[in-house]
């Protein structure tokens, strides 16, 4: 839980700076520009209707049904209940918050529409968020890059079509992130907890993070190229966010399961609990 405060804190000291500052609007807006048909992503999205660039509702209405499925086969109640509690709570604050909070016009720009926090990257942070709580172990390996990976690309790719700002996306993370672990200390509760150097160790671990860092730049991808860069980083920066709340809440009771450690628990009047 004091994690989840901390979060919520940084989600608006980050959009009390970004949206509430000259310097802030002036440096983001700065980032912007030209066309999105001259972006990578764009093929994505205007010939596959890559999600959630498009269909982002039922995006998120299959990614959370499949999770929920996924917890209902594995008997997994408080999991169930973490993401079908957290997942509509955290897309609808961005709507909520985005709306209620405006930006106001502080520097000259056509880019004037408020665009904190990112719906687009919400979407694409409950469903791999939801989807590796509940998913078993051995899946976690493989799992895990994919959905992650996938979200480091609508984070740059958001940006780089003009869409949103670096803060949008971060500031998106945050919320999602805030609320899972709000949600998870509530319902959730285990004995074993994953250990990300057993899923991945050495070489292999670094192998999918560059293959991330690479799906990130390349979705961040404009002609404006000195921007790419700053891109790129919040995408990565917003993607481990959601990677680690998401290895946070997702923890198993199966002794046998790969990649987790024991939590210890503590003893009531010298009793240690089984």
């Amino acid at each position: 839980m004091a994690y989840a405060g901390l979060l919520a804190m940084g989600f608006l000291a980050l959009y009390g700076a970004s949206n509430q500052t000259v310097f802030g609007q002036t440096a983001e807006n700065s980032l912007l520009g030209g066309y999105q048909d001259q972006t990578l992503i764009y093929v994505l999205y205007h010939y596959l209707d890559f999600p959630p660039f498009a269909h982002g509702e039922e995006t998120a209405v299959v990614g959370v049904a499949i999770a929920a499925l996924i917890a209902v086969r594995r008997r997994r109640w408080r999991d169930m209940a973490t993401v079908v509690v957290a997942a509509p709570v955290a897309i609808y604050a961005t709507h909520v918050f985005k709306n209620v909070a405006g930006r106001p016009r502080l520097v000259i720009s056509r880019d004037v529409d408020p665009s904190f926090p990112s719906g687009h990257f919400a979407v694409a942070a409950v469903v791999t968020v939801a989807l590796l709580i509940v998913v078993p172990s051995v899946w976690l390996k493989w799992c895990a890059p994919l959905l992650l990976g996938w979200t480091a690309m609508i984070g740059a790719g958001v940006q780089s079509m003009g869409w949103h700002r670096p803060s949008d996306v971060v500031g998106s993370a945050l919320l999602v992130a805030a609320v899972f672990l709000v949600v998870g200390s509530l319902l959730s509760k285990s004995i074993k907890r994953v250990v990300v150097g057993q899923l991945w160790p050495g070489l292999v671990g670094l192998t999918i993070a560059l293959v991330i860092v690479a799906l990130a730049v390349a979705s961040a991808w404009k002609p404006k190229t000195w921007a790419v860069p700053y891109l790129a980083i919040s995408a990565l920066i917003a993607t481990a966010l959601i990677g680690w709340v998401a290895l946070r809440l997702c923890r198993t009771t199966d002794p046998t399961s790969v990649g987790t450690r024991s939590v210890e628990q503590p003893a009531v009047s010298g009793i240690p609990l089984s």
